[in-house]
């Protein structure tokens, strides 16, 4: 693994990342997943991933806190409607009760309790907003009306149903000066063309407390979410960022590489 040039010379950072359930119809027989590109990206980056599955104690993860140096949140089904106000939805596009619950105490006690950097994912974006009071645009088809008269996009291409999904990308306007045009190195002119994969969004008017968006689709659905510019998260630098698109899945492309790298150099350069 060559590492990049700031954490060759030092022990590489040990990230932490949450998994999806499996659901089984069998008491104690589901299963606590980790996709590989999300560990292939970490490790790839100068990082050791330790995936951490979601306990019934929330407490032992504060046993594993003090080893950690920076924390991924990663992708999956749709967080429970309740914790937003949200209305029902079919069951089969939740997360399982389990992963929802320790999801949310896990994040609360990265966000309030240590100055972990973070890289919100997709679903891990949502609940950063989540977790902060936000609210979501649960079915972004039928619920989200495009800005200024443009055109809705097919965020939910989905690679299991649409053979065109894993080259479908779409170009994104970046905030300049913001965390998200750094840790990938795009400019507002430039744009970043990413893919999508998710039928949710993060509502506009509520992105949860200490957030603002940084990145926009054509249509106007955020992208990108970071601490506010008066927040107690930028006066100390930390490195929080959300994205709603999958960086994992385009490895092959230098500013979704160069996003994981900033959170492994973020990870790094922490103080003990």
């Amino acid at each position: 693994m060559a590492l990049p040039d700031g954490i060759r010379n030092s022990t590489p950072p040990l990230i932490g990342m949450n998994m999806s359930l499996a659901r089984s119809t069998e008491e104690g027989c589901g299963e606590a997943l980790a996709p590989l590109a999300y560990i292939d990206a970490i490790e790839g980056a100068g990082g050791i991933p330790l995936c951490i599955p979601p306990y019934d104690d929330i407490n032992a993860i504060r046993a594993i806190l003090p080893f950690l140096k920076g924390f991924l949140f990663i992708g999956g089904g749709d967080y429970l409607p309740r914790r937003y106000g949200g209305h029902p939805q079919p069951e089969h596009e939740l997360v399982d009760a389990r992963r929802d619950r320790f999801d949310f105490a896990l994040t609360g006690i990265i966000l309030e309790e240590t100055d972990l950097p973070v890289l919100g994912i997709c679903g891990g974006h949502q609940l950063l907003a989540i977790a902060r009071g936000g609210a979501l645009v649960q079915d972004i088809q039928m619920e989200w009306v495009p800005l200024q008269g443009k055109p809705p996009l097919p965020h939910a291409k989905d690679e299991r149903h649409s053979p065109e999904a894993a080259s479908f990308l779409h170009a994104l306007t970046i905030r300049e000066g913001s965390l998200v045009a750094q840790a990938t190195g795009s400019t507002p002119l430039a744009g970043l063309p990413v893919n999508s994969f998710h039928h949710q969004a993060v509502r506009p008017e509520s992105v949860g407390a200490g957030l603002c968006a940084s990145a926009w689709s054509a249509d106007g659905i955020i992208e990108a979410l970071e601490p506010t510019p008066d927040s107690v998260w930028s006066h100390s630098g930390r490195f929080l960022l959300g994205v709603q698109w999958h960086p994992e899945r385009m490895q092959d492309q230098p500013p979704q590489r160069r996003l994981f790298r900033s959170l492994i150099e973020a990870a790094a350069g922490r103080r003990p």
